[in-house]
């Protein structure tokens, strides 16, 4: 990984970005932010080979441009009134960037883009628990990963869960699939005993339940993707219920939101349906 400061340009992006750097200010960060351990990657699933990361480590202060050849990232990160944040933005165009994990001093934050988005701010890593009478703080972010493809070079597609789930899409579900059909019709009795179409709308949380329920809403655009034959997924219909059915069973908290951020991934490979 290539690391220079920046240039008058990028860095007046990311000044741009940062000069409104209060954490939770209006619309940021656009990323879905889930709890992940240090070390978690997107890549864990990736049997398609088509995903890349670009870690960041350590993760510098100020504004300073990154590049592994072929994604690259400017960030600036800064202690605001209430802790360290990160800021992003991509420059140039290309690669599509589906998650920034954002890491701490005991744990992680996985910020996912669905669709993919080239800058975001406000980014956080750990709490510090300072006690009762004190606010809790921010640690400063030890490290930054940026997951992405470059989807007109992997040649498959792959339409969003926000694509299946609206209702004028619902006629281009494939032959055989239907909003109202249970999951477990598909998936086996460890998935939940609900429609295909509410585990689209599905949120998430910090419990093992809710990564299950982050994983069915991936997992079932991912099925509709793999189903549909007008769409190149990357992985047949067969190896993603093998996969996620291999997820649930495992109960493993780390294993269901890989598998889910994988798939998130491929999902976002390029919808090639009206």
């Amino acid at each position: 990984m290539l690391t220079r400061r920046l240039l008058p340009g990028a860095m007046a992006a990311l000044v741009l970005l940062a000069s409104a750097g209060e954490a939770g200010a209006t619309g940021y960060p656009y990323g879905t932010r889930t709890t992940v351990p240090n070390g978690f990657s997107c890549l864990d699933f990736d049997t398609a080979n088509i995903l890349r990361e670009l870690r960041i480590s350590p993760l510098p202060d100020g504004p300073v441009a990154h590049t592994d050849g072929t994604l690259s990232v400017s960030t600036v990160t800064y202690a605001s009134t209430n802790g360290w944040v990160l800021d992003w933005y991509q420059n140039g165009t290309g690669p599509s960037i589906h998650h920034v994990v954002v890491q701490g001093g005991t744990r992680s934050f996985a910020y996912s883009y669905d669709p993919p988005r080239d800058h975001d701010r406000n980014l956080v890593g750990d709490l510090l628990d300072m006690g009762p009478l004190l606010k809790p703080q921010y640690e400063k972010l030890a490290a930054a990963t940026f997951c992405y493809s470059t989807p007109d070079q992997t040649g498959f597609d792959g339409c969003t869960l926000g694509y299946w789930k609206v209702p004028q899409h619902h006629d281009a579900w494939p032959s055989g699939y239907y909003t109202w059909t249970n999951q477990q019709t598909h998936f086996g009795p460890l998935a939940f005993n609900d429609t295909l179409l509410n585990a689209l709308n599905y949120k998430g949380g910090s419990t093992i339940v809710a990564a299950k329920r982050l994983l069915m809403k991936q997992a079932t655009a991912a099925l509709l993707n793999a189903a549909s034959p007008a769409v190149d997924y990357p992985l047949t219909r067969d190896q993603v219920i093998s996969y996620t059915q291999f997820a649930l069973a495992s109960n493993d908290r780390d294993v269901i939101l890989s598998l889910g951020a994988t798939l998130d991934a491929y999902n976002n490979q390029g919808c090639t349906l009206n």
